[in-house]
């Protein structure tokens, strides 16, 4: 594993932290935890809904070792960034990883404005992501965290697409973004990616960092805008 793709994993796994917490705090079903074994990072969500949740990072040849005894009485999704092959699993629906090192910032975008009532937000992720029931308070559970930076794009008066930020040492991680399904395929979410990069420049960071779908609309939007693109093969128990 690169350090680049170590910071980014790291930087992740901070995230995941201060999302758990917040659906604890907000009372959401299930047991919600997040923590380090051998070198490994671990995020475990017991509620059906958010298994997807459920997974261990940070395989490397010297942490693999500690993978068994790890996975004793759970079942997460292993993602390697690297050769190696988890033994008494099989493989799944590859997961990605986008690592931007951060240069010269992008200009200032007019049109998006950096939210300060998490509703309005909130509002616009649900309903780009057309969620519903455990997997929306989560959403919403996360973007009310107040490390949490909150962009709105904002055409006629009207907020058609949102996104996250939060920033953690000098990597920022791009999480969260959505585009009401009426406004979509009109540059909103290229529009939030450099917005955000720019904010995270001028807050220091030297890392950007995102994931997505393979094959997916986010993930060439990424490409475009100079992620370098990181397959993570996921590994399930048979």
């Amino acid at each position: 594993m690169s350090i680049e793709v170590g910071d980014a994993e790291r930087a992740l796994h901070r995230r995941m932290g201060l999302a758990c917490a917040a659906a604890t705090a907000a009372g959401l079903p299930g047991r919600f935890r997040v923590w380090e074994h051998g070198g490994l990072l671990a995020v475990l969500a017991t509620d059906p809904a958010l298994g997807f949740l459920s997974t261990v990072s940070g395989v490397t040849p010297e942490t693999l070792p500690a993978l068994d005894g790890l996975l004793a009485g759970w079942d997460p999704t292993v993602l390697t960034t690297g050769s190696e092959v988890p033994e008494g699993l099989v493989r799944t629906e590859d997961r990605l990883l986008a690592v931007r090192r951060l240069g010269e910032p992008p200009a200032a975008d007019p049109g998006i404005t950096e939210a300060d009532d998490a509703d309005d937000v909130v509002d616009v992720l649900l309903a780009g992501y057309e969620v519903t029931g455990v997997v929306a308070a989560f959403v919403a559970a996360e973007h009310r965290v107040p490390a949490m930076r909150r962009f709105l794009l904002v055409e006629g008066g009207t907020p058609i697409a949102a996104a996250g930020m939060t920033v953690h040492g000098d990597v920022a991680v791009l999480g969260g973004a959505a585009t009401l399904p009426e406004h979509r395929g009109r540059g909103a979410q290229p529009r939030l990616l450099r917005h955000r990069l720019r904010v995270a420049a001028d807050a220091g960071c030297v890392l950007a960092v995102a994931t997505a779908r393979a094959g997916s609309v986010s993930a060439a939007n990424l490409g475009r805008a100079g992620f370098r693109r990181y397959r993570r093969s996921a590994w399930t128990k048979p």
